[in-house]
């Protein structure tokens, strides 16, 4: 009498991936699931078959693969239907005029530029710097005393020899001291009006004048009339 070759239950089928049926996807569907479950009854050693207990098992495992599969696609239909909301009311930003925690800024290469902060504390004396887009001083100038709370700072929009500084990106920082000689943490700020509103990367990206900024670092934002 020939031998019949055993055939492993259907977990250990899971581990010779060689031998499952080809499904186009490397996930394990419901169809190949009852594939690999048939295959196994048709080539199971008749002396020692699928115990009942091992098949309602098995039977357990599709059903609750079912149910995974079909909640899998429920949360996606969600979360595609939030993600639209999301992108629409972003769009809704668009035209506001916000405060956003950030130290960069678009030069229009004409005239002086008004520069925002905010000081926790008085300070007495204060010093800005202005760099370009690749990080080299621009220009470096005393401002004076600050009051604490939300102020402007001015630049020249001129480099250190005094020359008209070229349109472009420029980041700036203001360094603070107290009566005391201590420094003063100064937190910079770009101000304006949103103009655009990307969304090639997935998240929502406002910018003011081609600089982009996260709306996790919106302080206050107006609308017109309101």
């Amino acid at each position: 009498m020939s031998e019949v070759s055993s055939v492993s239950p259907l977990a250990s089928l899971y581990g010779q991936p060689q031998e499952a049926p080809t499904t186009g996807s490397a996930d394990l569907g419901k169809d190949a699931f009852l594939r690999l479950l048939t295959t196994q009854l048709q080539h199971q050693d008749p002396t020692n078959p699928v115990r009942n207990e091992d098949f309602v098992a098995q039977l357990a495992q599709f059903s609750s693969l079912e149910q995974l599969t079909g909640v899998n696609d429920r949360l996606e239909g969600v979360y595609m239907a939030l993600a639209a909301m999301n992108n629409a009311s972003m769009a809704s930003l668009l035209g506001t005029e916000v405060v956003v925690r950030g130290n960069t800024f678009s030069y229009s290469g004409d005239g002086a530029v008004e520069l925002d902060y905010a000081a926790p504390t008085d300070a007495v004396s204060s010093s800005l710097t202005v760099y370009d887009a690749d990080g080299a001083v621009v220009w470096t100038g005393d401002v004076g005393a600050l009051t604490a709370g939300d102020g402007t700072v001015t630049w020249p929009g001129v480099d250190t020899n005094g020359q008209h500084a070229d349109e472009g990106t420029y980041t700036f920082a203001v360094t603070a001291f107290d009566a005391n000689g201590d420094p003063v943490e100064i937190e910079e700020h770009m101000t304006g009006v949103i103009d655009e509103m990307d969304y090639s990367t997935g998240t929502p990206m406002p910018s003011i004048d081609g600089v982009s900024f996260s709306i996790a670092d919106i302080l206050s934002l107006t609308q017109d009339g309101r």
